[in-house]
């Protein structure tokens, strides 16, 4: 990636994170702007998201939590959460640690997107 495009991704995830946690503008490109099908992905994450920080938080295998952290980060970065993303990332790479910044992360973005409703 160059460098400039690099810095314009850093700034707007710290933009976001200083504002909405859901970035609206990434989710409408992300969906061709059809608001029925972000209904649809919103609710979706709402229910996937939840499975994957239990999966995370109460899981006896490190492979099932890295691979539900993974995953999380992953429909974080589609709806455009990148705050909750980047928190993910971090407990993917970690053993045991940070659960408590994705859990609260994860309440903010899905307090928001129940303001959407």
């Amino acid at each position: 990636m160059p460098m400039a495009l690099k810095q314009q991704v850093v700034t707007a995830r710290q933009q976001t994170r200083m504002g909405r946690p859901v970035d609206l503008a990434h989710l409408s490109s992300q969906t061709m702007g059809d608001a029925a099908l972000e209904g649809e992905v919103l609710s979706m994450f709402c229910t996937q998201s939840q499975i994957y920080l239990k999966m995370m938080q109460h899981s006896c295998d490190v492979t099932n939590r890295i691979r539900a952290a993974h995953s999380l980060k992953g429909a974080a970065r589609s709806i455009g959460a990148f705050a909750l993303a980047d928190r993910a990332a971090e407990v993917e790479t970690a053993i045991h640690d940070g659960y408590g910044a994705v859990e609260t992360e994860l309440g903010r973005v899905l307090d928001y997107i129940a303001t959407l409703r």
